[in-house]
């Protein structure tokens, strides 16, 4: 049993409320882990219970038999399994959050980027933003490079950046003009 035959079903017609529900937090928690495959060792025991239920209970839910809506009401014994697999899922989620912490804490972090990093990214996003019908046009792509480089430089300036980096912000913009130069040609 795998997790697909959950995402085929038919939500709306999952019946009772609780068995659609338990479904819907079911692929819920599969969606947001990044692991599916140990998502699906974890929990397969949960996934098997809760298909065999809609298929004693809405088997018109299943997407491959087409048979006319029914509505059942649920019994007491239902109602007693619905409780267990509540209990049941509780402790999948669980175990599929502990999971997760568990990667995420032996993936080393991100380092935040750095303020010349940033203020380097935001000049070549103005680059970009160049309109579409003078993106051909030499001379305005090398008015627009001149007033990039000179603010790029005005600011870093005025924040005391290093002139390292300054000059590698510098020549980023200059590559993104050539780029660009590069393809008005062509």
């Amino acid at each position: 049993m795998t997790i697909e035959k959950l995402q085929k079903l038919k939500l709306s017609a999952v019946q009772p409320d609780a068995l659609q529900t338990a479904v819907k937090e079911l692929l819920a928690d599969y969606e947001e882990t990044s692991d599916k495959k140990a998502f699906e060792e974890i929990a397969k025991e949960n996934i098997e219970k809760v298909f065999s239920m809609v298929e004693r209970l809405a088997p018109d839910a299943i997407v491959k038999e087409q048979k006319p809506a029914k509505k059942k009401a649920p019994s007491k014994t239902v109602k007693k399994e619905l409780d267990k697999m509540t209990s049941d899922i509780k402790l999948c989620r669980a175990k599929i959050r502990k999971f997760n912490e568990e990667k995420r804490k032996n993936e080393p972090k991100k380092p935040k980027p750095m303020r010349h990093t940033k203020i380097k990214g935001h000049f070549i996003s103005i680059a970009n933003l160049i309109p579409v019908k003078l993106k051909e046009n030499v001379s305005v792509q090398k008015e627009a490079e001149r007033v990039l480089l000179r603010a790029h430089r005005g600011i870093m300036n005025a924040y005391k950046m290093n002139t390292v980096t300054t000059e590698k912000g510098l020549d980023a913009i200059k590559e993104k003009f050539d780029k660009m130069e590069e393809n008005a040609k062509n």
